[in-house]
């Protein structure tokens, strides 16, 4: 027995009275079948309701392929009988204006480059459609949000119809389907024709702005991501604070504030070079004034960063006859060793000692080695390391 579908005609419908037929086990969930629904089941790139029956929340709702049964996952069971069921309105509203704002969109990309819609996904956040193409400029994308906004504020009549599969060729749908029998067509008036069975607005105008806020390759195609209606206010709203926030931290009037950011970036990136430059040039007077013990350089420092640590090695190294045991104590406890061209000592045979000894992980080869994750405290390790190295590696 196929479950009625009542959105089918009224998406509009957020209480409805049914009959429980069935309870059933789906993995470790309670499911319960009701000989019809207002509920949507996750299908088409569009998530499911969400809501109550007789009280008792509904978790996810699904449809079975074989047998067309929608099955409503609850969070206790239920017995057979009548129940009262009633829709989460904010979730199913939202749904209803990103899914009509993509067959406005689609139709748009449709229109201007004949770019058909290849799969759809409406998210939490965002939704995406994706198209087959190599890429798409900014442009052209903005181009195909005018069109669907100007189709939004026409206020275009969005009916359902059904036609009959052997009718659908002459239907002119914006994309063939392999749906049987009598089709559910969303029709948007002199626009736009699509076989779906989702759950849509009356008017477009309903669907409210439409935004496109991201381009992106997926898989050899290209991904629009764009939001309509309530989530386009939303966006717009935290978008203003968060250029708010930028003017006031750079003090620069709101519109001016990408020049601003840029200036100021390009600023901060001259001035990180410099002071690269400068710790360079200060890090070589820090190794030639190292002190050397019978050809050690040992020292410990406090998150001074690996980076560092290897350049400074590298530097004490440059001196003949030289042997550096550096230790790191930051995030966690790091060592770099390393020797002068003219030393016999393998630093990589030293590290694997360490970490024998001390655990952690890491590799080199014999004239440098770093390691990481020790245990113990870098005096510690940086005694044994000492001491082998006295024992002749």
């Amino acid at each position: 027995m196929k479950t009625e579908r009542l959105y089918y005609n009224d998406p509009y419908l957020l209480e409805f009275d049914a009959r429980v037929v069935e309870c059933k086990a789906v993995g470790d969930r309670i499911a319960i079948v009701l000989d019809k629904t207002a509920f949507y089941p996750t299908s088409g790139g569009q998530p499911n309701d969400l809501g109550t029956v007789n009280g008792v929340q509904l978790d996810d709702c699904v449809e079975e392929e074989d047998s067309g049964v929608v099955l409503h996952v609850v969070q206790a069971e239920i017995p057979a009988g009548p129940v009262h069921c009633r829709i989460d309105g904010t979730r199913r509203a939202d749904h209803m204006q990103q899914h009509s704002g993509q067959h406005v969109l689609s139709q748009a990309f449709v229109e201007l480059f004949n770019w058909p819609t290849v799969s759809f996904h409406l998210g939490a956040v965002t939704c995406t459609i994706d198209l087959p193409v190599d890429s798409i400029s900014q442009q052209q994308a903005e181009k195909a949000e005018i069109l669907a906004n100007r189709i939004v504020r026409e206020n275009r009549n969005v009916t359902v119809r059904y036609i009959a599969e052997e009718n659908i060729a002459e239907a002119g749908l914006r994309k063939p389907t392999e749906r049987t029998g009598d089709i559910r067509v969303i029709d948007i008036t002199g626009y736009d024709r699509s076989a779906c069975g989702g759950t849509h607005v009356r008017m477009t105008g309903e669907i409210g702005p439409i935004l496109v806020t991201g381009i992106e390759r997926a898989k050899k195609q290209s991904r629009i991501q764009f939001i309509c209606g309530d989530r386009v206010v939303r966006y717009a709203r935290e978008a203003n604070r968060t250029l708010e926030s930028i003017s006031h931290t750079i003090s620069s009037p709101p519109m001016e504030a990408a020049a601003a950011v840029r200036t100021l970036w390009d600023e901060y990136q001259r001035a990180r070079k410099r002071i690269e430059e400068l710790e360079s040039r200060l890090m070589d007077y820090e190794a030639l004034e190292f002190p050397v013990s019978n050809g050690l350089a040992i020292g410990a420092f406090k998150n001074r960063g690996i980076e560092k640590l290897k350049a400074l090695a590298s530097k004490i190294c440059a001196r003949p006859g030289t042997v550096a045991l550096l230790a790191d104590e930051g995030d966690q406890l790091r060592v770099v060793f390393a020797r002068s061209a003219d030393s016999t000592l393998d630093a990589a045979a030293l590290l694997k000692k360490i970490l024998e000894r001390f655990g952690g992980r890491g590799g080199g080869r014999a004239n440098f080695a770093q390691g990481g994750g020790l245990t113990g405290s870098a005096d510690e390790v940086l005694k044994f390391a000492q001491d082998h190295c006295n024992g002749g590696l």
